[in-house]
């Protein structure tokens, strides 16, 4: 008893659901005219909104999607669609009639009856939420209704005739980058076009890479082009390096070192007066860059791609190697200088399994526990008895071609042997400490 009063109540709700909106009946063009959306938001809603002939139609419960298929409180597409409703509560079916049409939809049930013809639904009817909802689309293309399903605005748009939208398509990548949009035809997107009166706001970025390659001035709309390994910020601006002196040098007493304003190169007797640390001068990088003007005025034209360039512009977008990049820099907290990204960090970004210690990221007196004196007798090119083989490859910067171990009872001997062209170096160490070299 109890379960038969329970089921007449919920199927008096659902009556109630299909005659209680009074939705106003939209009338729609004659069939093959063409219907303008026009001032459509294609702004993406939580929800799905339903357009009939340029009104959005409000329900009093939203929108369902089941299975791929979009359900509508049945009383007010009905209403709004001109059909007359009867519900049969023996049957639990709904039926709408208009004057040419009649169309029936059982709850649960996968069939419909089109003007007493059978069809199979996708999704059946169903009460949600006390509201009959029936499949929207079955029932607007069953009455001749064209259906456009625009899924990145949850928005439907119906009409009876042909449904012509025009959708915002993007922006033309040269200036001053119109804004256009497309026609859409029931769906169906065309070659038309037309401007919208607006310019798109193009923001440009200097891309880097980890391996010390830029690429100047990239349009946003540009960046993905270039794939993964690019960043919009240098790794390497506001770093701070401790470089050994001799891998800076150049010929003739110069470093590899340029003054920014006169473009010279700057002396290495200036940079080793004014060390602090051995033989290592610091290196602050405030900004890695590239200018054309300023590359031909530090004399590093030797890429042919870029000789041959009249107008600068021409390197937007292009990918400059590190060996072009330029590094703006502080030396020693005293010299402006500027510098191809390579030259500084060749060691760091092609490195070998023989160089150490060329090129360090900490202080190197945070790192070594030596003594002022010991710092300044590293700077020359002489190891000594006493001195320990972290000492001696901080002098070398390059790790023994040969070491042969040999541990007793009491110690552990090895022999380093650096092989040259026309003789080889040999240091004996005890425990660390040298205590003979030939």
């Amino acid at each position: 008893m109890f379960n038969r009063s329970l089921a007449l109540i919920i199927s008096i709700i659902a009556l109630i659901g299909l005659v209680m909106v009074p939705a106003p009946y939209i009338s729609a063009q004659e069939a093959g005219e063409t219907m303008v959306f026009e001032n459509v938001d294609y702004q993406k809603y939580p929800y799905i909104r339903v357009n009939i002939d340029g009104e959005q139609l409000v329900f009093d419960t939203n929108p369902q999607i089941v299975n791929g298929r979009t359900l509508v409180p049945m009383g007010t597409i009905f209403s709004t669609l001109g059909l007359t409703i009867h519900w049969d509560e023996e049957t639990r079916t709904a039926t709408g009639t208009s004057d040419d049409t009649t169309i029936s939809f059982t709850i649960g049930s996968d069939q419909a009856l089109v003007d007493g013809q059978a069809k199979t639904l996708e999704v059946p009817a169903s009460i949600i939420n006390g509201r009959t909802m029936i499949p929207l689309r079955f029932l607007s293309e069953a009455l001749g209704y064209n259906v456009v399903w625009v899924g990145d605005s949850n928005l439907i748009l119906i009409s009876r005739s042909d449904i012509e939208e025009w959708r915002y398509d993007g922006f033309e990548r040269v200036e001053p980058y119109k804004e256009y949009e497309a026609k859409y035809i029931n769906g169906v997107k065309t070659a038309d076009i037309r401007y919208t009166g607006k310019n798109h706001e193009v923001k440009f970025v200097t891309l880097y890479s980890a391996d010390g390659r830029l690429v100047p001035n990239v349009a946003d709309f540009d960046i993905a082009r270039y794939g993964t390994g690019w960043f919009q910020q240098s790794p390497f601006s506001g770093r701070t390096y401790w470089i050994d002196l001799s891998l800076v040098t150049g010929p003739n007493n110069n470093s590899l070192f340029y003054d920014p304003v006169s473009f010279a190169p700057l002396k290495t007797g200036v940079l080793s007066d004014s060390n602090y640390t051995g033989n290592y001068v610091k290196v602050n990088i405030s900004e890695q860059f590239f200018d054309l003007d300023t590359w031909r005025s530090m004399g590093a034209a030797s890429n042919p791609e870029l000789i041959n360039i009249k107008d600068k512009t021409l390197t937007d977008g292009m990918v400059i190697k590190n060996t072009d990049a330029i590094f703006k820099v502080t030396i020693n907290d005293q010299y402006s200088g500027l510098i191809p990204v390579f030259d500084l960090l060749g060691a760091l970004l092609q490195p070998d399994n023989k160089t150490v210690y060329a090129v360090l990221d900490k202080d190197p007196r945070s790192m070594f526990n030596w003594s002022a004196e010991t710092w300044t007798k590293l700077r020359g090119e002489t190891p000594w008895a006493g001195m320990t083989d972290q000492m001696l490859l901080v002098q070398t910067l390059r790790k023994a071609d040969i070491i042969t171990p040999t541990k007793t009872r009491f110690s552990q001997f090895e022999l380093w042997v650096y092989e040259y062209e026309y003789v080889d170096s040999v240091f004996f160490f005890d425990d660390g400490i040298l205590t003979a070299m030939w």
